[in-house]
């Protein structure tokens, strides 16, 4: 038997539940030997196109730093590939929540894959704002933000 979270039903069904009850078939999956990929076609997001396609990726064995983060805490997210951003990873994924913040300020898996589509969803959001209020050039972030990079010691 598989020691990776994402081969267990016991997992991924929880994980799933309150998600696919929300977006039936607009929420599809591909499970795989060393990842697991969910798809959300037409998540809506204010502002302009209204609906984005989601991806969020579960690793087995990520291949980049989890910062002591179990991988199942610490997915990549994908949406708008190359959309201007304060908040995105150096592959694009958005940059949702600090690893270093206490649990209580961060997704982890126990809150289930809904909740992480509606943190995706407010964070598109506030992307666009921050592109419509000047972007690089002084955009507002209407959100608080953490600190990017590792703390110091």
């Amino acid at each position: 038997m598989s020691s990776w979270y994402g081969a267990h039903a016991s997992w991924w069904v929880p994980l799933e539940a309150a998600a696919r009850r929300r977006f039936g078939t607009d929420l599809q999956h591909d499970y795989r030997c060393d990842h697991l990929v969910y798809t959300l076609t037409d998540l809506q997001v204010p502002g302009t196109p209204p609906t984005v396609d989601v991806r969020i990726l579960f690793w087995a064995q990520p291949g980049y730093n989890t910062f002591g983060l179990a991988p199942e805490d610490f997915p990549r997210v994908h949406a708008e590939p190359g959309a201007a951003s304060p908040h995105r990873h150096g592959d694009d994924a958005l940059c949702l929540w600090s690893p270093f913040d206490p649990i209580e300020q961060r997704w982890h898996h126990q809150l289930g894959l809904l909740d992480l589509i509606e943190i995706t969803r407010r964070h598109l959001g506030m992307e666009r704002y921050w592109r419509m209020t000047g972007g690089h050039r002084g955009g507002v972030w209407l959100l608080a933000e953490a600190p990017h990079g590792i703390p110091a010691a």
